[in-house]
């Protein structure tokens, strides 16, 4: 991109999905001086032209892997063999019996590092699915034998729940489908041009070069002696509280930390495993289910997803006050992540694509079915079927949008056709 007249703040916003408050950020200035230059009262400078275009240039220059490390969904059931033989898609034969539970619940079965968590008479508390890390190892290998993927099962948590709820709107899940809490991990794999150092983060920390909304910060390091002196297990950076119900990450050098765990050299971790950093991020209740949401609806990476949402906690600089280029070949220069405290609004054609894949086709299945037995339960029942309000509301608005929408589509044929 080269900086011109023709330079189109808007379209690069459009194109990169910026928020005026993003934007600000980037150059230095407010979300409201941008929301001038947008309306043509005030201007970019040059060199703040410059720097957005140079921010956004910016691509990761590391191998970067991202993971579900760790995952909960609760839902508004007892009947927690359905859970799994029509979610999990998994033969509840393989599951045993757990002596002891978690969570409050009193039922517990188990495959593997797989937990299905039940209380037998708490319709609130349902069933809870757990996977911890290694689950997540263990229910990908499942997902890849069943030819799906973490995005196509978060889909079928979403539609199964639809279903045994009988209703058409996700929103209306909010009391039977929960996902209670997400971790994102995303490995720094070891490069030989070098990897980026986490004890420049907790410089920064300490030197204020890191404005963040978090008001705990810690760290730790410890060493264990060996071969005649002590070795680091690796640095530990923690933003926010542990305890927190709504977001905490942990950065740390994991190639340090399973040198000691698997009592390998560094070097030979980095050989045989290929790590260096973790970044991990751990998510509970609307900030997972949101996060989750948009993973598989509005189809953002889970790599885009961490970056974002690190960009949005953690807005790191360098020593003249400028974004941290070091820190920006980690990650690259992504937008920071919107958390909302309202649920997404769902597409008219999005839920056509999923009354298509998922509905349809038994509708047609049961007309079928009628049409050779001569009955007309089918559409008796569709016909007394009324809307409630709130579908009547979503309805009128669609017809709205698609009015005003054919009239300046018939509106812009016309001109058109005047002047050709």
């Amino acid at each position: 991109m080269t900086i011109d007249e023709n330079f189109d703040l808007k379209g690069i916003m459009k194109n990169y999905l910026l928020s005026q408050k993003d934007v600000g950020k980037i150059v230095g200035v407010s979300r409201q001086f941008i929301g001038s230059v947008l309306s043509g009262k005030k201007s970019l400078s040059p060199d703040k032209k410059k720097v957005l275009l140079d921010y956004l240039s910016y691509n990761s220059k590391y191998e970067l892997e991202t993971s579900v490390d760790y995952l909960r969904i609760r839902l508004k059931t007892l009947k927690w063999f359905e859970v799994i033989e029509d979610l999990l898609f998994m033969d509840s034969n393989l599951f045993n019996i757990d002596v002891s539970s978690m969570h409050n619940y009193n039922m517990s079965m188990s495959y593997g590092s797989i937990r299905i968590l039940r209380h037998s008479e708490n319709i609130d508390m349902g069933t809870l699915v757990e996977f911890n890390g290694g689950g997540c190892r263990e229910f990908e290998q499942e997902l890849k034998d069943q030819d799906r993927t973490w995005k196509q099962f978060f889909q079928d948590c979403f539609h199964f729940s639809m279903k045994k709820k009988q209703v058409t709107n996700f929103e209306d899940l909010d009391d039977y489908l929960k996902f209670t809490r997400l971790d994102l991990a995303t490995d720094e794999m070891y490069s030989k041009k070098g990897n980026y150092n986490l004890r420049k983060l907790y410089d920064k920390m300490l030197a204020g070069q890191i404005q963040t909304p978090f008001r705990q910060f810690s760290s730790n390091e410890s060493f264990l002696y060996r071969d005649g002196e002590f070795i680091s297990t690796g640095l530990s950076l923690y933003f926010g509280s542990r305890k927190s119900k709504s977001i905490y990450i942990n950065f740390y050098e994991k190639d340090k930390e399973q040198s000691m765990a698997r009592n390998l050299f560094v070097d030979e971790i980095h050989e045989l495993y290929g790590y260096k950093n973790r970044y991990e991020i751990r998510l509970f209740g609307d900030k997972a289910t949101q996060v989750i949401f948009d993973f598989w609806y509005n189809d953002i990476l889970l790599q885009n997803l961490a970056g974002q949402i690190i960009s949005h906690y953690l807005d790191i600089k360098d020593d003249t006050g400028n974004w941290d280029i070091e820190w920006l070949d980690v990650f690259g220069s992504d937008k920071s992540y919107g958390f909302v405290n309202k649920p997404r609004e769902v597409s008219y054609d999005r839920t056509l694509k999923w009354l298509d894949s998922s509905v349809f086709a038994s509708l047609k299945r049961n007309l079928e079915i009628d049409r050779l037995t001569g009955s007309r339960k089918t559409m008796d029942l569709f016909h007394e079927k009324e809307l409630d309000e709130k579908n009547q509301n979503l309805v009128d608005s669609i017809v709205k949008q698609k009015k005003e929408r054919a009239f300046y589509d018939n509106f812009h044929e016309m001109i058109e056709l005047e002047y050709d």
